[in-house]
């Protein structure tokens, strides 16, 4: 590995020379166990090495989360973007579990807890559904449908508020909701904007002029429309450059689902989810909007890949 440029990184975290040696040892033991340089590797090494800390229930964030910054530094996208998946499901079902305490009381909570399993850290996208589908059966039959999908919606992801406090200024500054939508529309696309000409990945996303224009042409798409007292949102799709190009329907869907909890049962077609599922992201898309307007708001699931739909509404 190029330690220099590591180090050079990872300074910006007032890190002690100790500490940053202690998580270069991570990337370190990678290399050790597939017997090649990091630069030199591939999304199979990746998995090789992830199914290894698992069976060793050495899974933890730490061990992961230097090998991912370290793709980033030095531009291995793909690799990257694949790791990413590993953290983008963390804490999202305890979050909803500790909903259900809030909503339906420690007593119906802790029935359900007696038959749920939780997927660990490291587990790969494939296998994520069959937890998801158990996941969701053990939610109906516990839970009431009159508040299944609100516990379900909320902030899962456990995004700080203070995330969006620049949103609630330009919010505050402007005339009206509906001229803040339409610059913060315009925000982000400049945002896509600087990571195409700076050749940077997006989230999960490589940024290309084609992505750039699917944004533009839609302003649901990283804001929202409002209309009756309603915002619209829709979610920009998860693979926008495979997404655009595609020709099969359920791959197109694939590429324009999010979540990886259910990704891969869209394209196996081997686990039936309940669109309801969706209400969690539902909860991705409003919490912004809650922060701003400083309200719990309601939501309502338009549209879903997994139900059929080409994008998530």
């Amino acid at each position: 590995m190029n330690k220099k440029v590591f180090i050079d990184n990872y300074k910006r975290f007032k890190m002690s020379k100790m500490e940053i040696e202690m998580c270069i040892n991570t990337i370190v033991n990678f290399e050790t166990f597939i017997s090649k340089d990091i630069n030199d590797t591939t999304i199979e090494d990746v998995k090789n090495y992830v199914d290894h800390l698992v069976r060793e229930k050495k899974n933890t964030y730490n061990n992961l989360i230097h090998i991912a910054r370290y793709y980033y530094y030095i531009d291995m996208k793909k690799e990257y973007i694949h790791m990413t998946k590993y953290f983008n499901t963390i804490g999202v079902l305890e979050s909803i579990i500790d909903r259900i305490n809030l909503y339906e009381g420690k007593e119906v909570q802790a029935e359900f807890l007696k038959n749920v399993t939780l997927p660990v850290l490291g587990t790969e996208s494939e296998s994520l559904p069959v937890y998801t589908k158990e996941f969701m059966d053990k939610l109906s039959k516990h839970i009431p449908k009159s508040s299944c999908n609100t516990i379900l919606a909320g902030n899962n992801h456990n995004i700080p508020k203070e995330s969006f406090e620049k949103e609630k200024i330009f919010y505050k500054n402007s005339k009206s909701l509906e001229t803040y939508l339409k610059d913060r529309h315009s925000r982000k696309i400049q945002e896509l904007q600087e990571h195409y000409d700076e050749n940077k990945v997006w989230f999960e996303q490589i940024i290309t002029e084609d992505a750039i224009d699917f944004v533009k042409n839609n302003q649901e798409v990283l804001s929202a429309t409002l209309e009756n007292e309603k915002l619209y949102v829709t979610k920009i799709p998860y693979n926008l450059n495979k997404y655009l190009s595609e020709k099969d329907d359920t791959l197109k869907r694939y590429y324009a689902c999010h979540c990886s909890f259910v990704r891969e049962s869209i394209k196996d077609c081997n686990v039936d989810i309940p669109k309801e599922w969706c209400y969690c992201s539902g909860g991705f898309a409003k919490f912004p909007f809650e922060v701003i307007l400083d309200t719990e708001l309601q939501i309502k699931l338009l549209k879903t890949p997994i139900d059929g739909d080409y994008v998530c509404r």
